[in-house]
């Protein structure tokens, strides 16, 4: 009777054993579960956030090209250097005119540099980070002023890739400015320095390009905007920078008949 108790006794405390094991493996099971559903859902507010964050900042980059379109088009308008949006999320932008241009420039496409009136000096214009066998590109630069109350302009077809065998290109120097290839000087006299712009576009490809003169000789060359947003919390930030260069006219307009030198039309 004894071993009978004893042996149920024995059973018992196996039972026991065996279902604190499984209460155990089950809690385990699911604390996992459950902290795996609250990392996916703060995962899934932490990219909700970052979506309105992202949103906020580039409205921010369209408000500033919307005001750098306005400066552009109307004498009277101002340029805001910095604005922030009344909104849930924190935004700053701020837009700054530069005096130098550097960026890539299509082909077909032109790059407009206006020259401050009155001002004299020389405009330099590095282009292209490869040689002619890797692809560099000539250049047609359109010196435009104001003389006598009509437009004059002066073309330059330059560069050293021969690319075009009827062609007579004034010869570029080399750039002293890494990792430019290329480099030629526009000079703006007293001459030619009335309503003066510059338009630069390169033949046959595009070219990485970088302009830059005296301190204020060139009015303006290129915005530069930063759009900076985060959450409230500052759980989530963002930061757009966009560089925009001048507004200009389509590059089908500019054309020329060269001849080994400048020519005025």
């Amino acid at each position: 009777m004894q071993k009978i108790i004893r042996k149920i006794s024995n059973q018992s405390g196996q039972v026991g054993v065996i279902v604190l094991l499984i209460s155990a493996i089950i809690l385990v099971i699911g604390l996992s579960i459950a902290n795996r559903t609250i990392k996916e859902s703060q995962g899934t507010v932490t990219q909700a956030d970052s979506a309105r964050v992202f949103s906020t900042a580039e409205s921010g980059v369209q408000q500033a090209l919307g005001n750098i379109f306005e400066f552009e088009s109307d004498q009277n308008a101002t340029l805001p250097e910095e604005f922030t949006f009344e909104d849930a999320n924190l935004n700053q932008v701020s837009i700054t005119a530069e005096q130098s241009f550097d960026g890539f420039v299509a082909e077909k496409s032109a790059l407009e540099i206006r020259i401050a009136d009155g001002q004299t000096g020389t405009v330099n214009i590095d282009w292209s980070k490869t040689d002619c066998g890797q692809g560099a590109a000539n250049l047609l630069i359109g010196h435009y002023f104001l003389d006598a109350g009509n437009y004059d302009v002066n073309y330059y077809l330059v560069g050293n890739c021969a690319s075009y065998s009827d062609q007579y290109l004034l010869s570029a120097n080399t750039s002293t400015m890494n990792p430019y290839k290329y480099e030629y000087s526009i000079n703006v006299a007293s001459g030619n320095n009335t309503s003066s712009f510059l338009r630069i576009f390169p033949i046959g490809r595009g070219s990485d390009v970088h302009v830059s003169a005296a301190t204020n000789l060139i009015s303006n060359a290129q915005y530069t905007i930063l759009s900076l947003a985060q959450m409230p919390d500052g759980s989530s930030a963002k930061a757009i920078e966009v560089k925009r260069s001048i507004p200009s006219a389509p590059a089908f307009m500019d054309f020329a008949l060269v001849s080994g030198g400048s020519i005025q039309k």
